[in-house]
């Protein structure tokens, strides 16, 4: 209990300071249209984590959740001031900057103002995220602080799905906030769900399509199946390898979950495998040939310098897994992947060790086995360089720290004495939704 109220205290003064920190970078700006966004998308978040948490684990909950928003709220007003004053006009990684440039573009299309921009090399960042930022742009003008805002409210309501979906799965209190802590303060994490980038609605979606098809496992309802395609509809423009793996991965979830009525359990995946069916002739996704990924991957490693794209499949496999190496560092920046990479490295085995604990009840956890493993075969087959490859394996990592969580649960009881409460399955606490 004493670890408990000390982590609950903790919890709270992050969010104070961290909400003084924001407040303060938004008032010196003048951004007042930013700080009552933040106010809005914070009580989003509150709704959101509400609906799809049980009442008896609600307190620690919010407190995580609300630590990861308001953290983030500090990463992306702290990063974008500074990145102004050193003269990068808020941006960092130039992705960043090419979004709000189209997004504005095509905010003053909309508004009919004259256009200088020449946005035909643009084009290919057309989509879902584009629309979104478009948006926000035609109505409040191009404060990408608001985007931002917007993006680190989507990566805390990520926490909370994160966390009641490693609840579903595991059945466990204790195992679920780890899964959610992790998740929050994983450090690449929140650098990019704090950015101008769609890495962060990205995730949010996944998480949303893995937490349907969990609560389908528990509920069974016919309307289940459709509602998980209409939130992977986005996905299209923002991951395609996701969506189309997603597209394989829903049926056979469905075909797994009802054991019991063989009537129903055809009804249910015939379903899926149509709606699978009807989006991957409507987008024009699907199976691509090897030549496709061996371009890609050439093209990914030109004038990179840390290409891996002529090594053999062995090595290309331990980049994908390992890559940045504790002594690939070139420069003092490099070192700041360091504290990640070591947490990294141990969710790897934990994860594994989770795998091979419940292999019995693998049913359970194929959709996420499956997301994880199709993931991670993409950039076996796509990736040339470990800069991109760094960035592109956030898709799976929460995942894998999700699969890690009961392993990391185990190993703290061993050292750390809790009141029952913590660590007794939830029976019977789930969620409204």
């Amino acid at each position: 209990m004493r670890l408990r109220r000390f982590a609950r205290r903790f919890e709270a003064a992050g969010i104070g300071f961290f909400t003084g920190i924001t407040v303060a970078w938004l008032v010196a700006d003048a951004n007042y249209t930013a700080l009552g966004a933040a106010g809005l998308f914070a009580s989003l978040v509150y709704l959101v984590t509400r609906a799809v948490t049980p009442p008896v684990a609600r307190h620690d909950v919010y407190l995580l959740v609300f630590l990861a928003l308001t953290l983030r709220y500090a990463v992306a007003i702290t990063v974008h001031d500074g990145s102004i004053a050193a003269g990068k006009g808020g941006f960092i990684t130039g992705d960043d900057a090419n979004y709000a440039d189209f997004s504005w573009t095509l905010a003053q299309v909309l508004r009919g103002q004259p256009i200088t921009l020449d946005y035909s090399g643009y084009l290919y960042l057309l989509g879902t995220f584009v629309y979104l930022e478009t948006a926000i742009f035609a109505l409040m003008g191009p404060n990408v602080v608001v985007v931002e805002l917007l993006n680190a409210a989507f990566g805390a309501a990520f926490v909370a799905l994160v966390c009641d979906l490693s609840r579903r799965l595991f059945e466990d209190e204790r195992t679920s906030l780890i899964a959610g802590t992790l998740v929050a303060f994983y450090p690449s994490l929140v650098l990019w769900t704090s950015l101008n980038l769609k890495d962060s609605l990205t995730l949010l979606l996944i998480a949303i399509v893995l937490w349907l098809v969990a609560v389908f496992q528990t509920r069974q309802r016919w309307w289940l199946v459709p509602a998980t395609y209409v939130a992977l509809l986005p996905m299209e423009s923002l991951r395609s390898y996701i969506f189309v793996g997603f597209l394989l991965i829903i049926p056979i979830s469905v075909a797994l979950t009802l054991r019991r009525d063989t009537r129903a359990r055809a009804g249910m995946t015939t379903i899926a495998i149509a709606l699978s069916l009807l989006l991957l002739i409507t987008t024009n996704e699907g199976p691509r040939p090897l030549s496709d990924f061996d371009a890609e991957r050439t093209a990914m490693a030109i004038g990179a310098n840390t290409s891996f794209v002529d090594q053999t499949l062995p090595v290309r496999v331990a980049y994908v897994l390992f890559a940045p190496f504790p002594w690939s560092p070139r420069r003092a920046l490099d070192l700041l992947a360091a504290p990640e990479m070591i947490i990294w490295y141990g969710a790897l085995p934990a994860a594994f060790l989770t795998f091979l604990r419940r292999v019995r009840s693998w049913q359970t956890l194929a959709p996420l086995i499956l997301l994880v493993g199709g993931t991670l075969l993409v950039l076996l087959l796509a990736e040339g360089n470990v800069g991109t490859l760094f960035r592109h394996r956030a898709m799976v990592i929460p995942f894998v720290l999700i699969l890690a969580a009961p392993a990391v649960s185990s190993l703290m009881s061993r050292f750390v004495s809790d009141s029952p409460h913590t660590t007794r399955p939830v029976e019977g606490a789930r969620s409204a939704v």
